[in-house]
């Protein structure tokens, strides 16, 4: 591979193989292949094909709709139309006019901000269904987190919102969201997936649970964090989320020993810039007997 700028040209002769080596599969090297044979610019990383390949393989040959943000060399609308099928709509969204290009190549695009809601209002109103959007457009938190919110206020079928590039919210140079990056954004909502338990025990958790934002992540079906990816997986369908139920009316039979052994764990804690090792504490042995006693 030849470095251009800060990104390899790998040029003509790589393979799927030479990159991925034993973790190749079907789907991702005809993605690569499809990626390599695109006749204009795309610029990936290799974390980001597999992903593609992994959340997005069962949409080929189907009559898809996929919506992507940042296509103004056009490499990658190429890309999927070559890897989805003919049968896939594939759409662009740049906020240069420029892209207007591609229509003459068959995909549809819309030019404007991503960080508008009412852009992206007039978008979804136009596309209707879709089942993906991938954001690989401006990279700032703000831009980031504006796709999600509007993606999920419009899907209206199973479908999954990646966001491409999630490593800028580390970096120095997209550093000005402060404390509010995309990837806490998304870490954040994580917690709201599991705050949907607190009907069941709700004395258990902090206080009063966000029900704006239980509302805005509703039909999330879970968030994914691959390495420069966060995806999340959307499924108006489901209902009844976040209850326990059992298969038998009767209680458990056997004594539970999840609080005996080791009440407590040394951790290296999983801190990207700095090395933290903690005692993460279980349950002291005061609240096992208060638990048990309440328990009867």
């Amino acid at each position: 591979m030849k470095k251009k700028s800060t990104c390899y040209y790998i040029g003509d002769k790589t393979s799927a193989k030479d990159i991925y080596g034993e973790g190749l599969f079907p789907d991702l090297e005809d993605l690569f292949n499809c990626w390599t044979n695109s006749p204009k610019l795309s610029i990936k990383n290799t974390d980001y094909l597999p992903v593609y390949a992994e959340v997005l393989g069962k949409l080929r040959g189907t009559a898809c709709t996929i919506i992507e943000v940042g296509v103004l060399d056009g490499g990658s609308l190429f890309m999927w139309r070559s890897w989805l099928g003919e049968k896939a709509r594939i759409i662009g969204v740049d906020l240069n006019p420029q892209a207007n290009q591609w229509k003459d190549h068959g995909f549809e695009i819309f030019i404007g901000d991503q960080s508008d809601p009412k852009f992206w209002a007039g978008v979804y109103r136009d596309v209707r269904d879709f089942d993906a959007v991938i954001d690989d457009g401006g990279h700032e938190s703000f831009q980031q987190i504006v796709t999600v919110l509007m993606a999920l206020h419009f899907a209206s079928k199973k479908s999954v919102i990646l966001i491409e590039d999630t490593q800028t919210s580390l970096m120095k140079s997209f550093s000005s969201h402060g404390e509010y990056s995309f990837l806490q954004y998304a870490k954040d909502a994580s917690d709201i997936l599991n705050a949907r338990h607190k009907a069941e025990r709700d004395g258990e958790f902090p206080g009063p649970v966000n029900k704006k934002a239980l509302k805005i992540f509703q039909n999330v079906n879970s968030i994914q964090f691959y390495a420069g990816i966060v995806c999340f997986k959307v499924d108006p369908t489901l209902i009844n989320r976040g209850y326990s139920i059992r298969n038998i009316a009767s209680e458990a039979e056997n004594k539970d020993f999840r609080h005996h052994g080791y009440r407590a764990a040394m951790v290296n804690w999983p801190l990207a810039f700095e090395e933290k090792e903690v005692c993460v504490a279980g349950k002291s042995q005061e609240d096992i007997i208060k638990m048990l006693s309440d328990k009867g």
